[in-house]
């Protein structure tokens, strides 16, 4: 069966009830990952009194709604985190799975099923690792390394998902070393940490599945974005990263202020959400970005 015999309506609302699914569990990982709590045991719980959510009402983005955002059993309030979450999720399987089934509508539909799924996976694990990375500051290892290997076999099995494998190869390698330069370079020179290692892991990832010319997109983008959240912060005072009584401790003379450019921000999520946006199509902006600079 080809991509173009199956109707674009199924495939969407499977789409993002597929999504929303995989959003419950990232809203479980984000939250147990920091506290060190088993991802898979116990079943989900209120918050608050812990008593075991029911299935009927633990449908994604559904159950919040219906419940009204309070827990069925104490009435204590559910944070809107939560559906807001399980939406991304499903917003982004919707647009990669209408993304690959749209690039070639006379391909294979098993082929264009298996592209969804390893983009949707690679997305899950840059969203995952964001939210978490906002947080605590930390990059899970759990998360980056299997990303990278995924990205490296999608290179020889299903290119199509991704580039061949020695341009695979060589974005990991540069993912990984420039973040690496960095962080030893700016410890060097201002005798504190620059970019964290966690993020040299993620950024490996990117160029894993999207190679050099997404690791350098997610860089440069990935920075303009952060520096106008970071402006942006300086001007609302919205915080970036944990509170304060969960960021690491300082003494009060050395720890900066919130919207100071001195304070400790997180660069995964800037990173995520470029790497994101070149999977959408940023390949094509830079082209286009180029051949205006050419005069073309």
């Amino acid at each position: 069966m080809q991509a173009q015999d199956l109707p674009l309506w199924i495939l969407r609302v499977f789409a993002l009830a597929w999504g929303a699914v995989w959003g419950s569990f990232a809203n479980v990982v984000i939250y147990r990952w920091p506290r060190e709590l088993s991802v898979l045991r116990p079943g989900s719980r209120c918050p608050s009194c812990e008593t075991p959510i029911k299935p009927y009402d633990n449908v994604p983005v559904l159950g919040w709604l219906w419940l009204r955002g309070r827990c069925r059993s104490c009435k204590a309030a559910i944070s809107a985190r939560y559906p807001l979450v399980e939406a991304v999720y499903a917003l982004a399987a919707l647009g990669l799975a209408d993304r690959a089934w749209r690039a070639d509508p006379s391909q294979p539909a098993s082929l264009a099923l298996a592209v969804s799924l390893v983009h949707f996976a690679f997305a899950w694990t840059l969203l995952t690792a964001s939210f978490i990375d906002l947080e605590t500051l930390l990059i899970p290892d759990v998360l980056s390394l299997p990303g990278i290997a995924l990205g490296l076999a999608v290179s020889v099995w299903l290119p199509a998902a991704g580039v061949p494998w020695r341009v695979a190869l060589q974005g990991a390698l540069l993912g990984a070393a420039l973040p690496v330069l960095f962080h030893y370079g700016w410890k060097l020179l201002r005798k504190r940490e620059g970019m964290g290692l966690g993020d040299a892991k993620l950024l490996a990832m990117i160029g894993a599945l999207e190679g050099p010319s997404g690791v350098l997109f997610a860089l440069s983008f990935g920075a303009l974005q952060g520096l106008g959240a970071v402006l942006l912060s300086q001007v609302t005072g919205w915080r970036l990263g944990p509170e304060p009584e969960e960021a690491p401790a300082e003494s009060p003379a050395e720890s900066p202020e919130p919207g100071s450019l001195q304070a400790e921000i997180p660069f995964g999520p800037f990173l995520g959400l470029a790497a994101l946006e070149y999977l959408f199509g940023g390949d094509r902006l830079v082209e286009a970005w180029l051949a205006l600079l050419r005069g073309e």
